[in-house]
């Protein structure tokens, strides 16, 4: 079985070396983190250490002279529990105990959506964050500051 890790972390390593070279100058290049990087996951360090290593080569590119030669961002988006048809459960009771558990865990008190995840990386992607690059923007509903 392959660990959570290769994928994770080769797929962004390996995409992004193959595509700088195609990239224009003042490209925006977003990578997709977790807030486990940040707070960790219970029961599941393999994909915790995962996206603590995709943030931490969003913040190595960043500052690599060729990136910065060309201009290029690079920042991350980290969401926290979002709502997706992966995070539904078959099971009445599990759903209403996880649903549970985010609303007393997230200190907005909810689940966020795919949408708010998408206005953020959209905003990562305009001239709105050109003065922006190593950054990690966490849509997470203040769990991981809070």
């Amino acid at each position: 079985m392959t660990s959570p890790w290769i994928p994770n972390v080769k797929s962004v390593f390996f995409l992004f070396t193959k595509a700088f070279p195609i990239l224009a100058e003042n490209a925006s290049v977003i990578f997709t983190s977790s807030l486990a990087h940040f707070k960790g996951r219970p029961g599941d360090p393999v994909y915790a250490a995962s996206k603590a290593a995709v943030r931490t080569l969003g913040r190595t590119f960043a500052m690599d002279e060729k990136v910065l030669a060309k201009k290029i961002r690079v920042n991350v988006v980290s969401p926290g529990a979002i709502q997706t048809p992966l995070t539904a459960q078959h099971d009445e009771g599990m759903q209403k105990a996880i649903d549970d558990y985010i609303t007393d865990a997230v200190p907005m008190k909810r689940w966020g959506s795919a949408e708010e995840v998408a206005k953020a990386v959209l905003f990562l992607a305009s001239d709105d964050s050109s003065y922006m690059t190593g950054g990690d923007l966490l849509v997470d509903g203040g769990w991981g500051q809070l």
